[in-house]
Formats: structure tokens, sequence, C-alpha cells
């Protein structure tokens, strides 16, 4: 297998000596000659200001001194920084030799950042290069009884950053999951190493409102029963997770159907809500029309209904006119008489039901926003749909949810999904 060549990165300083300032850069030569003779490179990549300069040219006496050449352009290169007490001006001058090394070469490169020499500013920089591009990252430790590392005591010592990056993986999830990027979530978790990390918990987190938002209403509740609400990483959505499992046991486990499908309903239009919130109107506006049939169909089941199988025998002892049954018989198939939004809606007005009262009262606008709907390129055209619209049909939508039932702000509440605070306690200080 064809190995990697290796290129160092190394920040460069003047050294300081008690005597000379001559000495003080020979000694930090023969500490930079260490460490590349210990990775041996195919390449050297020094950063230095003007003055540091001059360092590089003792450590090629040191090569000559042991026989060997360090050529340059060939064995090293130079990259000279102009401010080196400015963070952003180091950090770019170090990421611009990545992106020359990793996505303008076609050559297959391993890039070690040796932090250890330059200026304060110089190392703080290097370090949140290599850390941000996942590089590996060397200093030099040893004996420090004179206030540097003393010559003969060096050892390299490479940093095991992968606590820092489970960190950020753990940023980068609370994103995805507010953005209901659920499977995102999933990915990134299999990629934390850290045992401290509740990862099994988070896992379930993620999969249980990844089939919530799927209306997986039975594996949702599976995997969010795991989900340990006591470990930290869930302090601040404890609350909402209980709230969205007590919603989730009532839609699995509730004996009485009618309060099921009121939780279903709760959970569809948040489901609707979530994807305005990504400016997806035509979809967001496909689960509220959906939801708009669903109501009907919910209320109609309390009379002993059912809009894909009318009992006629019902509507007699309910008092539904003649001429409304007869309207209702002419559409009769396969022996069955199925009715749509429409129908369902008319059906519960004849009823005298409040649902079907609302229904006929703001017939034209209903008839506008239906319409609408069914020219979208997610029904049955293909028109794009706007935020306007969806709010103007979400307002008919929770007028008519919030008749159908007295708790249903109640059930809207325990069916929202639990969300992340981003802001960092440590921002506020």
């Amino acid at each position: 297998m064809k190995r990697k060549e290796v290129i160092l990165f190394m920040t460069v300083g003047t050294g300081t000596h008690l005597n000379s300032d001559e000495e003080g850069s020979r000694n930090l030569a023969r500490k930079l000659y260490y460490t590349i003779g210990k990775i041996h490179p195919n390449h050297v990549v020094f950063f230095a200001s003007e003055k540091s300069k001059e360092t590089i040219g003792y450590i090629e006496e040191l090569f000559r001194k042991d026989d060997d050449e360090f050529i340059p352009d060939e064995d090293y290169q130079i990259v000279t920084i102009s401010a080196i007490d400015d963070l952003n001006t180091c950090f770019e001058t170090y990421e611009s030799k990545i992106w020359e090394f990793d996505y303008l070469s076609d050559k297959d490169y391993q890039i070690i950042m040796d932090y250890t020499s330059g200026t304060r500013t110089m190392s703080a920089a290097m370090a949140s290069c290599g850390m941000f591009y996942s590089k590996d990252l060397i200093s030099v430790v040893g004996d420090r009884t004179t206030g540097e590392v003393s010559m003969g005591t060096e050892i390299l010592n490479y940093q095991n950053l992968y606590k820092i990056y489970d960190k950020f993986a753990l940023m980068r999830i609370r994103n995805n999951f507010n953005a209901n990027r659920f499977m995102a979530c999933i990915e990134i978790l299999n990629y934390i190493v850290d045992l401290a990390i509740h990862k099994e918990s988070l896992m379930h987190l993620c999969k249980a409102y990844y089939s919530w938002d799927n209306m997986d209403f039975e594996d949702a509740y599976d995997n969010l029963r795991k989900v340990q609400t006591n470990d930290i990483e869930f302090t601040e959505i404890r609350d909402d997770i209980k709230f969205n499992l007590k919603a989730l046991g009532n839609i699995v486990n509730s004996r009485s159907q009618s309060l099921r499908n009121c939780y279903i309903l709760a959970s569809l239009i948040n489901n609707s809500i979530r994807r305005s919130e990504e400016f997806k109107y035509d979809d967001a506006i496909a689960r509220l029309y959906r939801s708009f049939e669903l109501i009907a169909q919910i209320e109609l089941g309390r009379y002993g209904l059912n809009s894909s199988d009318i009992d006629v025998s019902m509507l007699s002892k309910n008092n539904v006119s003649d001429e409304f049954i007869q309207e209702l018989e002419r559409t009769r198939e396969d022996g069955k008489i199925r009715i749509g939004l429409e129908k369902d809606f008319m059906l519960l007005n004849e009823l005298g039901n409040d649902l079907g009262k609302y229904y006929i009262e703001n017939n034209s606008k209903i008839k506008n926003l239906t319409q609408k709907r069914n020219h979208s390129i997610l029904a049955h055209g293909l028109d794009s749909l706007s935020k306007n619209d969806f709010d103007e049909f979400l307002e008919i939508v929770l007028n008519l949810s919030y008749t159908l039932d007295k708790d249903m702000k109640k059930f809207m509440k325990q069916t929202k999904f639990a969300k992340f605070d981003l802001k960092l306690k440590l921002n506020t200080l």
C-alpha cells in the first residue's frame, strides 16, 4: 500500500538566550531539528517572521554537520507571516497551505502541525487551524525548569483531540436536532467515541423524533421510553420529553379512539408547522389538508359514522334530511357510500354540528384555500404555495381543531417537539 507523503508544518520563533539573540536562535534550531529528525517528513513548511527566518539557516547547518542536505523548495519552504500577533492572519496563512496540499494537489498528504515555537498567537492559531481541519497536532515537551524545554529533555507530544471533536459533534447534533435533521444527528453520533457522553440515549432520542416526524408512533414511543432523561445532555429538554412521551403513550396505548385521534391530529398539525419553518410550504399545506380531513372524520366518528362507508340508518336517527340522504345514495358504489372532505363538513352541518356550521360560514375562504392546495405541485397541479397561503390555512385548521376538542391546545403543546437551548451559558457571563 502506498504511504502518504508527510508534510510537517512548523511555527518558527527566534528563541531566547541570556547571552545573545544568535545563541537563542541556534538553541531553537536544534529543537526544531530534533522534531524534524523524529518525524522524518517528506517536506517541511516553516511559518516565520522576517526576523525568525534566520533560525532556519541554522537548521541547514545542523543537516550539513550530519552529512545531510536540507534543500530549499525541495526539502522545505518558508511562508512569511507579516502580522505574527494577529490571530486571523496567522490562521488564514496556515489554512491556505492546508488547502494547497489537501484540495489543490493530486497527491495524498498527511499534514502534521507543530505549534511549539513562534509567538503565542502563531501557536494558538496553528492549534486552532489544526483542530478545525482535523490535522495531527504535536508539541515538544520536556524539562521546563529554566522556563523553556531544556536541550536533551525533548519529547514529542501528540495531542489527542477526540474529546474536543466529540464536543463539537454534540453541538452539531443539537443544531441538527432543532432543525429536524434527525438522520444527520444519527450519522454524527456514530463517530462519537467519548465514553462520558451518553451516546445510546442520544441515539434513542434522535430515532424517536425521526420516527415521530414520519408518523411511526409506536417506534417513536419505544425509542423515547429508552432515553435516560436524568443524563446531563437532556437537562434543558427533560420536561419537554416527558410531555412528548405522554402524548405518544396516548397515541399508542389509549383505549379512547377519539383521544388517540386528537393526539394524532395535533401531531399532524405540528408536523405541518415544522415543514413551514423549513420554508416547505407545499409540503406543509399537504399536511394541513390531511389535518382538515381528519378533523371532520374524528367528529363524524363521534356520531358512529365513517366517511369511507356511511351508514345511512345512522343519518335518519340523527335527523339528517331525506334530500341530503338521497344525494348521498346517488354516490353509492360497490355497496358503499364514500364521501370526501367537502361532503364530510356538509354532513356535519346537516347534523347541526358546530364544525359543519363553521365550514358553511367560511365556505368561500376555505374553497379558495383548498383550490390552491389542489393546484399545488404536491397535489394535482404545478403551482408553488407561499407562507401567506400556509398561515391562512393554518388559521382555519386551528379554529376547527379548537372547536373539535376543548383540550386541543394541550394536545398541541404535548406533541410539539422538544428543542435544545443553543445559547451557551458561557456567552452570558
